[in-house]
């Protein structure tokens, strides 16, 4: 009998249990592998993916109806970014895979508009399909970065080389070797945890950074050759923290591909060697790369490497790795929290920044803080980089939207930069910062700032309205958006500053060339309005795709003043920070 009602509890239990309730994995469909596309399809997937880039043609690519496509991980609809700019593929580019997972990557250079640029995508194939597209692509900028030549760019030819099985390891192997190598490279002081080769070579946006070359003088190469000699001197110091995923292992060809990125805090600007000497930081703000990176691995040591990386915001996010929480929104509070109450949250917070006093700040129970649109917690980032701020900053406040912006000078290790800080309040407490941070390294318009340009109070019969300056900072944003004509609230001696530039008059700008390479303005903000002294300070988003057969796809994250005399625009100041095509706000 006991037997009998064992069997029935279980016909019961199998019945009541949803029929997805199968035994396998965590996290995985089935226990039976993928093996719709092996290592074959996938290069020949892979290879077609390059082909379909070349033509701008993506509608010939088997995808998934879930598809998700990243440009320096930015989410992107698939079409954008670089497929609306490449003008050719090389052919010649590094390819690997991975049937066990159902990656594949590839390595190489293309050409966007008039210049080259070095790119690395990893794909994934599922049932077929392709359900992600990663990409990497690496411009040359004002920034310093590794940038060879990019025209038949040249690979290591181990990395197409199958192994002898005898030279060849585990999968599990290669990846804790691939592992230990930015175990190595975090917070490099010295101390080895990879095994090299002795003739181990390094490839970085087709430079090769472990050789010296003909009339260089600062590189790492320079001062080390070799990839172990490199981390015995603790060259890589400033890397703080690598953040990486390594989803792909080619096992015949001992290759190990992984993705992440490298955050340079700069809380020092200066650091010693092993041996002794000093070396300085080539920037002395806060800064990320994101990368795609391959690794070739014989007799269990790393004997290759290449890698594509680009500067990004400190800290972002790849979004593959799961959603980033957004800001938190707080009601404003005219009650709890006043114009001076909040002229005095700003103030605290800026004043904090300096010594990384952050305790010192009266916080709300949960807070939001974002620079240049990645969110990063308190007490990071230019909270460890700033030692000074202007003395007498600009700040709009305003209580019927609980925000104020604070508008000023910043020193990061000496260096002048602008910043924009606009707090919310969280009852009488501060609920969020959000901080846009132009700096002179990435070039023009900008002009390093003395300090934040000062507004005296209006008489009565030259202020306007709330009402009307709000409806003509929108009619501002929206005109950009559409390339003009100019507001009709613009006045005709308006001058229009760019980080601190004078780029010229208000109204000449639209319907020219300069605007209409502006695709739109997006995620508008009204910030704050001061009636007395006739300010408006909204933020938004431009995106500059290129298509015009220049430059590269960007976006700008701006907040822009504007000044109000007698109902009409006078002045204009932008503060903008140049993120990856597409960046959307936290």
């Amino acid at each position: 009998m006991k037997k009998l009602i064992t069997a029935a509890s279980a016909t019961v239990l199998a019945i009541a249990l949803p029929l997805t309730a199968q035994a396998q994995a965590p996290g995985e469909e089935s226990a039976v592998p993928d093996t719709s596309c092996q290592y074959d399809c996938l290069i020949a997937i892979m290879q077609d993916h390059m082909q379909a880039l070349s033509e701008r043609n993506f509608a010939r690519l088997p995808l998934a109806a879930d598809v998700v496509f990243t440009e320096n991980n930015v989410v992107l609809p698939l079409g954008q970014g670089l497929w609306r700019t490449v003008a050719g593929v090389d052919d010649n580019g590094l390819v690997v895979a991975d049937e066990t997972t159902g990656h594949a990557a590839w390595f190489g250079a293309v050409r966007e508009n008039q210049h080259s640029a070095f790119y690395a995508v990893r794909i994934h194939v599922e049932d077929g399909l392709i359900d992600e597209i990663e990409t990497v692509v690496h411009r040359q900028t004002s920034l310093p970065a590794p940038f060879g030549n990019p025209v038949n760019m040249p690979h290591f030819a181990e990395f197409a080389e199958v192994l002898p099985e005898e030279e060849r390891r585990p999968r599990e192997r290669m990846l804790a070797i691939a592992d230990s190598y930015f175990d190595t490279v975090e917070l490099n002081d010295g101390q080895v945890f990879a095994p090299f080769s002795e003739d181990c070579s390094r490839l970085e946006n087709g430079i090769l950074t472990t050789a010296v070359r003909e009339g260089e003088q600062q590189s790492a190469a320079a001062i080390a050759a070799g990839c172990e000699a490199q981390f015995r001197l603790g060259l890589y110091k400033i890397n703080k923290r690598i953040r990486r995923d390594l989803p792909l292992v080619d096992e015949q060809r001992g290759v190990v591909v992984a993705s992440g990125f490298f955050d340079h805090a700069n809380e020092f600007d200066r650091y010693l060697l092993t041996n002794g000497n000093e070396m300085r930081t080539a920037l002395k703000w806060p800064n990320s790369i994101t990368l795609i990176e391959a690794f070739r691995i014989r007799d269990a040591e790393i004997q290759r490497i290449e890698a594509t990386f680009t500067y990004v915001p400190y800290f972002m996010h790849n979004p593959f790795w799961g959603e980033a929480a957004p800001m938190p929104r707080f009601a404003a509070d005219p009650q709890a929290c006043n114009d001076a109450c909040l002229s005095g949250l700003a103030g605290s917070v800026a004043t904090a920044m300096v010594g990384n006093r952050w305790q010192d700040v009266n916080w709300g129970e949960k807070v939001g803080y974002s620079e240049n649109s990645v969110g990063i917690r308190v007490g990071e980032s230019i909270w460890r980089t700033i030692n000074a701020i202007d003395e007498s900053p600009l700040v709009v406040a305003d209580q019927e939207t609980g925000k104020a912006v604070w508008i000023g000078r910043i020193e990061e290790h000496g260096q002048p930069a602008w910043a924009a800080f606009t707090i919310a309040a969280d009852g009488n407490a501060v609920g969020s910062v959000d901080a846009t941070i132009p700096r002179s390294n990435y070039g023009p318009p900008y002009v390093e700032p003395v300090s934040a340009t000062d507004f005296a109070v209006l008489p009565a019969n030259r202020r306007t309205s709330r009402e009307d300056m709000a409806a003509s900072a929108s009619d501002f944003m929206a005109a950009i958006s559409d390339n003009g004509p100019a507001p009709r609230a613009v006045a005709a001696d308006c001058e229009w500053l760019v980080n601190g530039m004078a780029v010229g008059d208000c109204t000449s700008p639209f319907g020219g060339p300069v605007l209409s390479r502006v695709e739109r303005t997006r995620d508008r903000e009204l910030l704050a309005i001061d009636e007395e002294r006739g300010l408006a300070v909204v933020k938004f988003f431009e995106d500059l795709p290129a298509t015009d057969g220049t430059g590269y796809p960007l976006t700008y994250q701006v907040v822009e003043l504007y000044r109000f005399e007698a109902g009409k625009i006078t002045r204009v100041e932008a503060f903008t920070s140049e993120l990856p095509y597409g960046m959307r706000p936290r």
